[in-house]
C-alpha cells in the first residue's frame, strides 16, 4: 500500500501541479503520506488476519494461507481502484473524496456511469487494473515466502504465542499510527503551507472515510443542535454568539438575530414585481475570460448583459447543484438537508416563505425530474406552490427534447416565459425559481440552435487536451448562454419586463474543461457568473451595486427580498448588494475558503491568508492572517456555527 499510495500521490501531483512547482515541494506529503499508508495497510492486515482465525484454527492452514492471499489481493486492488477514482475526481471537482462523492447514489447513476464512460478513459483504466492485478498475484505469494524465510520464528507454544502477541500489538500501533492521546487518522494534515500540498498526504480509502463521515455528522442530525459549531471551534452557543458579536447567549435572542426586516414599507401586491431567480448549470465565470470575437461563449446574452448589473467576484456558495440548490434555497449549511424522512419538514429559512406570506405564487422549474434528490416532494414543503419538471415543460410543448439530464434550456425558458405571461394577465405575482440541465456532461446537443464561433484554443494551454471533447463543453456552455439571452430578451421587450426582477447565477464552474494551479487559481474554480436587472420603479435610486465586490450565493435572497418585498422578513444569510460592500465585500465557498480583498482566509476554522498576486491568482504559501483578518474569518465562522445550529434546532423540534 506504501508503494501504491506513493505512485497515487506522484500521478496527482505531476497532472495537477507539478509539471510548474517541481518535486520538491511533495516530499512533505510523501513523508506524511507513509505513514497514513501504513495506517490503511494495518488495517486492511488486520481485518484480514481476524478472518483467517477460524480457518487457522480448524486446522486448515494451507486454505487460510490462500485465503489470505486472495484477500490481500482484493485489498490492494480496492486500494488502486479508489486510488484511480479519486486522481478523476480531483480532476473534475478539484477536491479530493469529500461528501459530493456519496452523490453518484442520488442522482440519476445510470446517467453518471453514461458520463463516465464517455468522458474518462475507462477500458484503458480496466487493462492498467488487470495488469496490476496480475502483477500483485505473482508478488503476493512470493512476497510471503520471503517474509516466511526471514520472520523470527519461536520455538515451543508459549514461543509462538508471545511472537502473535507482538505482532498483533505491532498491527495496532501501525493502524493507530501513534502511540499520543489521539490516533494518526484524527490528526491535522498540515504540512506545508501550500494547500495542495496537505491535500496530498491522505490516501484515497481514508480521503473516503473522512468525506463518509463528515457526510454522517452533517445529516444525521442527532438531539445535540451544537454538533456544526463545535466543528468549527466554538466551545457552547454563548461563545459562537459571542464571536458574531450578539450581546445576548439566550437562544430566542440568537435566532431573532438571524432574521431581518427588508426596510420600507409594504407594497400592494398589484405594486409589486415578479421575481425570478434562476440557477444555471456549470456556469463559470472563467470560461467567459476567453470569450471574444472567434470564441463567442454568449451569444444573444452579449446584448442582454449592458441592460443589467453583472457581478464580477461572485463566489459560488458549494461545489454541486444540489448542495448549492439547498444553500440558496434554505440558506443551509448542512447538505443533503432534505433528503430521508426531512424531505417532509418545513423550514423557516426558505427563500420561498417570505414571497408566499406577501401572496406571490411561488414555482420551482426544472429542466429534469422531480424525483431528482427527492426536490418535488421537499420543495412543497419548503414554501412553493408548485414545482415543475421536464414532464410538464414536455406536455405542454410536446418537440421538446433533451439529453438524460433534462430538457435542453431553450424549452424551460419557453416554458417560465409562459407562466410569468399567464400569472400577469391573472393579476397574480409570480415567484419563479429556475434550474437548467443542458451544461452538463456528456455536453451533448442534437437540438436546433444558433451557430456562433468556437474556438478551443482560446482557452490556452492549460485546457483540456482533446480539442473536440473541449469544443462539446464550449458548445453546451454557449447554447445556454445564447438561450438565456433569449429569454431575457423577450422579456426585457415586453410591458411585463418593467415588473419583472431577474437574478441569474451559475451552480458551480464547468470543472473539467481545465486544469487548474491550486491554490493559485483557487478563485477561477469557485467565481461563477452572475447577473441581475432591476427595473427602474423597484432599484433603490440613493445606492448602486459594487459589481466588483466579493458577493456569493448567500447574498442573493436578501438582495430579492429588500428590492420586492418591504416590511418581509427572511433568514439573513447574506447582503443586499445594492447596499454598500464594507470593506470590499465577503463571500464564503463551500463554507471553508472566505474571500476578501486581503485575498484567500483558508479554511474557515484555523485560517492561513493566501493574498491576492493579481485579480484571478492567489499566493501559494499562506502566511498567518493579521488580526483584523483573523477576527473577520472568526465571525464569519460564528455566523455560519449558529446558523447551522438554527437549522438543527429545527430538525430536533419538528421530530419532537
Amino acid at each position: 500500500m506504501v508503494i501504491l499510495g506513493g505512485l497515487a500521490r506522484l500521478f496527482m501531483w505531476w497532472d495537477y501541479a507539478g509539471a510548474e512547482r517541481g518535486l520538491a515541494l511533495l516530499w512533505p506529503a510523501l513523508g506524511r503520506g507513509l505513514r497514513y499508508d501504513l495506517v490503511a495497510g494495518a488495517i486492511g492486515a488486520s481485518l484480514i488476519g481476524l478472518l483467517m482465525v477460524p480457518v487457522w484454527l480448524s486446522g486448515r492452514r494451507e486454505l487460510a494461507i490462500r485465503l489470505a492471499q486472495w484477500l490481500s489481493l482484493a485489498l490492494l486492488m480496492l486500494f488502486a481502484v479508489l486510488s484511480i477514482c479519486e486522481h478523476f475526481y480531483y480532476g473534475f471537482y478539484k477536491t479530493r473524496f469529500d461528501p459530493i462523492v456519496f452523490g453518484m447514489f442520488e442522482d440519476d447513476t445510470g446517467a453518471i456511469l453514461e458520463t463516465v464512460w464517455d468522458d474518462y478513459p475507462v477500458v484503458w483504466g480496466v487493462l492498467g487494473l488487470l495488469l496490476v492485478g496480475g502483477a500483485l498475484r505473482w508478488l503476493i505469494p512470493r512476497a510471503g515466502g520471503w517474509l516466511a524465510v526471514r520472520w523470527p520464528r519461536a520455538s515451543g507454544a508459549w514461543g509462538r504465542a508471545l511472537l502473535l502477541v507482538l505482532q498483533c500489538v505491532l498491527l495496532l500501533l501501525l493502524a493507530r499510527g501513534s502511540v499520543g492521546s489521539f490516533p494518526l487518522i484524527r490528526r491535522d494534515v498540515t504540512v506545508s503551507a501550500d494547500p495542495f500540498v496537505n491535500a496530498l498526504v491522505l490516501n484515497a480509502p481514508l480521503t473516503l472515510y473522512r468525506a463518509a463521515r463528515t457526510r454522517a455528522n452533517e445529516t444525521e442530525i442527532s438531539q445535540d443542535p451544537t454538533v456544526g459549531l463545535k466543528r468549527l471551534g466554538f466551545a457552547d452557543l454563548a461563545d459562537a454568539a459571542k464571536a458574531a458579536g450578539l450581546g445576548s447567549a439566550d437562544p430566542q435572542h440568537i435566532e431573532a438575530a438571524l432574521f431581518a426586516q427588508a426596510p420600507g414599507q409594504p407594497r400592494a401586491l398589484a405594486q409589486s414585481p415578479h421575481v425570478v431567480l434562476g440557477l444555471l448549470e456549470s456556469f463559470g465565470q472563467d470560461l467567459l475570460y476567453a470569450d471574444g470575437p472567434g470564441n463567442d461563449m454568449l451569444g444573444r446574452l452579449r446584448g442582454e448583459l449592458p441592460t443589467g448589473q453583472r457581478f464580477e467576484n461572485f463566489i459560488a456558495g458549494q461545489n454541486g447543484t444540489h448542495p448549492t440548490l439547498e444553500n440558496l434555497l434554505l440558506g443551509t449549511p448542512i447538505t443533503p438537508l432534505t433528503r430521508g424522512r426531512n424531505a417532509r419538514l418545513g423550514f423557516d429559512t426558505a427563500a420561498a416563505l417570505p414571497f408566499q406570506r406577501a401572496g406571490y405564487r411561488t414555482v420551482f422549474v426544472y429542466g429534469g425530474g422531480s424525483d431528482w434528490r427527492d426536490i418535488g416532494t421537499a420543495l412543497t414543503h419548503q414554501g412553493f406552490d408548485r414545482v415543475y419538471d421536464a414532464r410538464d415543460i414536455k406536455q405542454r410543448f410536446g418537440k421538446a427534447r433533451g439529453t438524460e439530464w433534462g430538457l435542453y434550456d431553450g424549452w424551460l425558458f419557453q416554458f417560465a416565459q409562459e407562466l410569468l405571461a399567464q400569472a400577469d394577465a391573472r393579476g397574480e405575482r409570480l415567484f419563479l425559481v429556475l434550474l437548467t440541465t443542458s451544461n452538463h456532461p456528456p455536453h451533448t446537443l442534437d437540438t436546433p440552435r444558433h451557430e456562433y464561433p468556437l474556438d478551443p484554443a482560446a482557452l490556452g494551454p492549460r485546457a483540456l487536451a482533446d480539442p473536440e471533447q473541449l469544443r462539446m463543453m464550449l458548445a453546451t456552455y454557449q447554447y445556454q448562454a445564447d438561450e438565456l439571452g433569449g429569454f431575457l430578451q423577450q422579456l426585457r421587450e415586453q410591458p411585463l419586463g418593467e415588473r419583472t426582477i431577474v437574478a441569474m447565477s451559475g451552480d458551480h464552474n464547468l470543472r473539467s474543461h481545465y486544469r487548474y494551479d491550486l491554490p493559485a487559481e483557487q478563485v477561477d474554480v469557485d467565481r461563477v457568473f452572475a447577473w441581475m436587472r432591476v427595473p427602474a420603479a423597484y432599484a433603490p435610486s440613493t445606492s448602486a451595486p459594487d459589481t466588483t465586490a466579493f458577493a456569493g450565493h448567500a447574498d442573493l435572497v436578501p438582495t430579492l427580498v429588500e428590492l420586492a418585498l418591504p416590511g418581509q422578513r427572511y433568514f439573513a444569510t447574506g447582503r443586499n448588494l445594492w447596499q454598500p460592500a464594507p470593506d470590499g465585500g465577503q463571500a464564503l465557498a463551500q463554507f471553508d475558503r472566505l474571500y476578501t480583498h486581503a485575498g484567500l482566509l483558508l479554511p474557515l476554522d484555523k485560517p492561513q491568508l493566501h493574498r491576492w498576486r493579481d485579480s484571478r491568482h492567489l499566493q501559494v504559501q499562506g502566511v498567518a492572517p493579521d488580526a483584523a483578518n483573523a477576527a473577520q474569518a472568526h465571525r464569519a465562522a460564528a455566523w455560519v456555527a449558529l446558523r447551522d445550529w438554527h437549522i438543527r434546532q429545527q430538525v430536533v423540534r419538528r421530530r419532537g
